[in-house]
């Protein structure tokens, strides 16, 4: 069993916000901080969606960008239940989450269930797989692993080349 440190001392891929407009963000991003491009997904819709325990259903727009070797992800809630709406509600914008590749899912959703932090949303992308835990109270985000698909490793290599 691996804790949630080992995955944390393994470096994070990814840091995200939320955000209510994701175009004002993109140009935030760019025009202030100076990352160059953003690649943008749509109304995601997410396959075998979780939210809390059971059934999700949860639309959002993401867009992702590079900085060196960290993605940098935006996401703007559009529909549903999401732990995206609940922290709008609660905290407004800003740092939501840290993203950790994994290479086994089901294992990183058991080591970290066992040290207490259950999926609390989740779900798939074509082949590819993400979990949220809520680490909030104890470092004031979110940990999200995702496991990528030949797929999904593919589309975040092509955004990190600016190939989009």
């Amino acid at each position: 069993m691996t804790s949630p440190y080992g995955y944390i001392a393994a470096g994070y891929q990814q840091v995200a916000f939320v955000v209510r407009d994701i175009a004002a963000a993109e140009r935030f991003f760019s025009g202030k901080l100076g990352i160059p491009r953003f690649c943008r997904f749509n109304d995601i819709q997410v396959g075998e969606p979780e939210y809390r325990g059971g059934r999700g259903e949860f639309h959002y727009h993401l867009s992702m960008a590079y900085a060196g070797e960290t993605a940098i992800e935006l996401i703007q809630h559009l529909t549903g239940k999401s732990i995206y709406r609940e922290f709008l509600d609660r905290r407004s914008e800003g740092v939501h989450h840290l993203g950790f590749i994994v290479p086994d899912h089901a294992k990183a959703v058991c080591d970290f269930a066992a040290h207490g932090y259950p999926v609390v949303q989740g779900g798939r992308i074509g082949g590819s797989r993400f979990a949220y835990f809520d680490t909030q109270d104890t470092i004031g985000v979110f940990l999200e692993t995702i496991m990528l698909d030949d797929e999904g490793r593919e589309v975040f290599a092509r955004i990190k080349r600016g190939e989009f």
